[in-house]
């Protein structure tokens, strides 16, 4: 379930740290220098929606924020056909439906708990694919309407006129997903619902991992998501290896804010380690 969700920023105190083993320290704030680097970058590990009430951007981080001179997320969120492409792209190939991956004893109850959940009937989204449904669940295990941390970033940026960018399509993105077998997203979409009051407990638990800042059990709490973790090669090793060459040409050019999900920056096969593998000096900022 925590696998599925991710798939989430005064004064500075440094300290370095050696290449030999990927960073540890306990902070979602790191910044990038050495080599050919004029100006330094900074990279952010986010929790893509929270409540307002977990919800907080650090001083530190808005300050280093208007230093830099672009903006980078995993999606270019002020593309202003995003929407348009991602509704595009939510739809199960060749016309499949959920009916045809749930078993007909339980496609009625979990028909009704989403329909409460979402106010939405299942007959009309049974077409799409099912990570995109259980992305539809999100507000209600929150049991708030949840702030976007990347949104929140974007809203500075913009004030400062930063250019936006992104490291990935919402092509790409999504299509990632389809990598992960239809009834496998569905199973999960079935257990999640008819398992309801243990998702959101799941969910709070990642969360407090996420607001204690332990980027190492972020990233091990993902990986070891029984459901999908025979899939973490597809959803973070190898997105990561792909996003690494376009975060060391934009920061060799230009000081660069980045914010990505927190999964995405802990580990032997995080960015951060594939930064200090490739000869970067990644810092930790603790705030």
């Amino acid at each position: 379930m925590k696998r599925f969700i991710i798939l989430l920023f005064a004064f500075v105190l440094i300290k370095n740290i050696t290449a030999q083993q990927p960073p540890t320290e306990k902070t979602l704030l790191w910044k990038i220098s050495g080599k050919e680097i004029k100006q330094p970058s900074y990279i952010y590990g986010t929790f893509h929606l929270l409540c307002p009430n977990d919800f907080i951007l650090p001083d530190t981080l808005v300050a280093l924020l208007h230093t830099t001179k672009h903006v980078y997320f995993e999606l270019k969120l002020d593309d202003p056909t995003l929407n348009m492409k991602m509704m595009q792209s939510i739809m199960m190939q060749n016309e499949h439906d959920l009916k045809e991956y749930i078993t007909k004893e339980n496609y009625d109850s979990i028909a009704a708990i989403f329909l409460h959940k979402t106010k939405l009937p299942l007959t009309a989204v049974s077409k799409y694919k099912p990570f995109i449904l259980s992305s539809l669940l999100y507000p209600s295990m929150l049991g708030c309407t949840p702030i976007s941390c990347e949104t929140e970033i974007m809203k500075i940026a913009k004030k400062d006129s930063l250019p936006i960018n992104g490291l990935e399509t919402v092509d790409f993105q999504l299509k990632v997903f389809d990598e992960i077998p239809y009834n496998v997203q569905a199973k999960m979409l079935e257990k999640n619902l008819l398992n309801f009051n243990k998702s959101v407990a799941e969910l709070k638990e990642l969360i407090s991992i996420y607001k204690t800042k332990d980027i190492t059990k972020m990233q091990k709490e993902v990986a070891d998501e029984p459901e999908f973790g025979k899939y973490e090669n597809v959803l973070l090793k190898k997105r990561n290896t792909n996003w690494v060459p376009i975060i060391i040409n934009q920061i060799t050019n230009s000081s660069t804010f980045f914010a990505v999900g927190a999964g995405h920056l802990g580990g032997k096969n995080g960015i951060l380690n594939l930064l200090q593998e490739a000869g970067y000096t990644l810092t930790p900022i603790l705030y």
